[in-house]
């Protein structure tokens, strides 16, 4: 009997080992390039899982009052506090803005305006939440109108967020009787629009220059590549993480391994090419907004972020998932700023308008 239990806490604690060199190497992941190591980009993905795999053992070692033990997980936690507190922050709210020097940005992939037409009869709950957010500058991603009066039009937009009397809408592409792109409203005046040129068909990146009370603030609107995951993909990922088995696993595999694969690779060149815009920008500020697809723990997120401060990590509570269908649980939507501005009250509102939230935060100037 006495045997059987220290194999059996031997198998424990090698199980704590492991974990641990995992959730290190998770950690500091988006250090590597994923056309160098693809695997450490599915690693950076199980981050949120293994701190919690991690704070299990801990809690049972302490449990057992098995101090050598604990030491490993909680070691493990000091050396990735770094990344632990990017990914879930925690700050108390402000609760006095100051009205002078601050502006209020939100940034929301508004999945086409849910293909709904905006009338007075039926509004479209996406145009109505953007008009009364209250937001200085507005950033959108999948921003799509019709080519015809049957559905939602430019015309309409425009006339129902005529609070902000400057846009930019930069075209990505379109179909039959919908064009899609990306969009910025805007309170203060936008010049120089233009496109990001990098490899992509369906998703893209923007440039803007607005002028804020006589400064000038850099705007980069971002949609990064996507996987591309069919909704039978989505259904084959949800069924797994109800019931996480073999043959679950084997159901999503193969979309794994053909779209997550290609997709880290292609958001990793885009993220090269848009830290490279960020560097030459000559403005007094410098804002990047925009739907990432992928997490604050990823080459992509920590390419573009470069010197630059993550809103939600610095003002922002918990781990901020902003992707609302199909359990994929994380936080892909992001407020970047240059380190001369101070975000406040980062906030994602928890509404289904969109299958993405949106997300919002005060910067003060």
């Amino acid at each position: 009997m006495k045997t059987l239990k220290l194999l059996f806490k031997s198998l424990f604690v090698l199980a704590n080992v492991l974990i641990v060199v995992l959730l290190i190497a998770s950690a500091y992941s988006d250090r590597v390039s994923p056309d160098t190591i693809l695997g450490f980009s599915y690693l950076g993905l199980a981050f949120p899982v293994l701190c919690v795999l991690n704070l299990c053992f801990a809690l049972y070692w302490l449990f057992l009052w098995e101090w050598r033990f604990l030491l490993i997980g909680l070691c493990s936690f000091l050396i990735c506090w770094g990344p632990v507190k990017k990914y879930f922050p925690y700050h108390s709210r402000v609760k006095d803005i100051p009205k002078e020097n601050v502006l209020k940005v939100l940034t929301y992939n508004v999945m086409g305006f849910a293909y709904k037409d905006h009338t007075k009869e039926s509004p479209n709950k996406i145009i109505e939440y953007i008009a009364n957010s209250g937001a200085d500058i507005v950033c959108l991603q999948e921003y799509a109108v019709g080519k015809s009066e049957k559905f939602l039009t430019p015309k309409k937009v425009y006339q129902a967020l005529d609070m902000y009397p400057y846009r930019s809408v930069i075209p990505i592409n379109s179909s039959g009787y919908l064009n899609f792109g990306i969009a910025v409203f805007s309170k203060y005046p936008i010049s120089n629009s233009r496109r990001i040129k990098y490899e992509s068909d369906f998703n893209g990146s923007s440039v803007h220059e607005l002028n804020v009370n006589g400064k000038t603030l850099t705007l980069i609107n971002n949609h990064l590549e996507s996987f591309k995951l069919t909704m039978e993909d989505r259904s084959r990922y949800t069924a797994f993480i109800k019931n996480i088995s073999t043959d679950t696993f084997d159901g999503i595999k193969g979309a794994l391994e053909q779209k997550l694969g290609p997709a880290f690779k292609m958001r990793a060149r885009q993220a090269e090419v848009v830290a490279a815009e960020i560097a030459k920008a000559k403005g007094d500020y410098v804002v990047v907004c925009g739907d990432f697809n992928d997490t604050p723990i990823s080459y992509a997120h920590r390419t573009v972020q470069g010197p630059l401060v993550d809103s939600f990590a610095e003002s922002g509570q918990g781990m901020g998932v902003t992707y609302n269908q199909n359990m994929f649980w994380f936080r892909i939507d992001n407020i970047l700023h240059s380190k001369n501005m101070k975000s406040m009250n980062c906030t994602i509102d928890k509404i289904r308008y969109s299958d993405h939230y949106p997300l919002w935060c005060y910067l003060s100037m």
